[in-house]
């Protein structure tokens, strides 16, 4: 990263990002195809700046049923500490978990930028201050989504409400009835529809409502903005909250975007790999000096 202090633009300039790039907003979703990872590495080998992001759930590590189990690995730290090293690279995880979350298990790599709840918080590269991006925002929204999640999950033994300061979230991952609770789900969502000022999320068994205001696209531009020009941009995600990093990214074509699921599934992405576990196997495909038996390249 460069060596001035590190600046992030106020919240007041949104509008101006939301606007910037109109081709980008109409871009349609697709099919997508393998990621062709020669192809990828040719690249890479030859850039001489390099722009890394990527979600950490699905990601970096397998869903799982406990969010609490998906700490990351020892070598995806090596390899995320080790790109971090090359003063060719800027590393980011953009993810929607808490500071807490990341600080906690990702915030001893040198280097390394940090954005929780999907680009409410923001830490950057050498820096230990969060940077709060909602905060004169209004968030008066939250207590009339807090009550109608509250009355669903009373409906519906097994779920969960998670709260964070920028979002709330419905989960019904582990709902005693799957098929009654996906029947709640749809009931729910058009319940917060009616809810001014904010996002609707449908992840993987789980609603969540944000502030329009922020969303991972945002974190991306800001990024750019903040780093300059790239001649090598690696973005990975998962999930539709990952999709605003995509088409933050579709006008650019120094991006490998790569959606991390099937190729049938829609997406704004141009490639795919399978499996997080193919990630973390990408990282160290692209760190020469760490080897290991286990992960080879992809």
């Amino acid at each position: 990263m460069s060596s001035a202090t590190p600046t992030v633009e106020p919240l007041s300039h949104l509008q101006t990002h939301q606007t910037a790039k109109k081709p980008a907003e109409l871009a349609t979703k697709h099919n997508t195809r393998l990621l062709n990872t020669d192809s990828l590495s040719r690249e890479y080998k030859s850039a001489n700046k390099r722009l890394l992001m990527f979600d950490y759930d699905g990601t970096l590590t397998p869903i799982v049923k406990n969010p609490a189990d998906a700490q990351p690995t020892q070598n995806l730290l090596r390899y995320l500490a080790a790109l971090c090293r090359d003063p060719s690279n800027t590393v980011w995880i953009i993810s929607g978990r808490d500071q807490e979350f990341l600080q906690t298990h990702l915030g001893h790599i040198e280097r390394l930028g940090l954005s929780a709840e999907h680009g409410s918080f923001m830490k950057l590269a050498g820096t230990h201050e969060w940077i709060d991006m909602l905060q004169n925002a209004d968030m008066s929204w939250k207590s009339t989504c807090l009550k109608i999640f509250e009355n669903y999950t009373a409906q519906t033994p097994g779920t969960v409400i998670e709260q964070k300061k920028s979002s709330i979230t419905w989960h019904y991952r582990n709902a005693l009835d799957q098929d009654e609770a996906y029947r709640q789900s749809l009931l729910c969502y058009e319940e917060l529809k009616k809810i001014g000022g904010v996002d609707i999320l449908v992840g993987k068994m789980n609603l969540e409502v944000r502030s329009l205001l922020v969303n991972k696209g945002e974190v991306v531009k800001r990024i750019q903005t903040q780093e300059g020009p790239a001649d090598f941009i690696l973005c990975a995600g998962d999930d539709q909250t990952d999709e605003d990093m995509f088409r933050a990214l579709c006008d650019d074509k120094r991006a490998f975007c790569v959606l991390v699921g099937p190729p049938n599934r829609e997406t704004l992405a141009g490639w795919c790999v399978e499996s997080s576990e193919q990630v973390v196997s990408l990282l160290g495909s692209m760190v020469p000096q760490v080897t290991n038996g286990s992960n080879s390249s992809l």
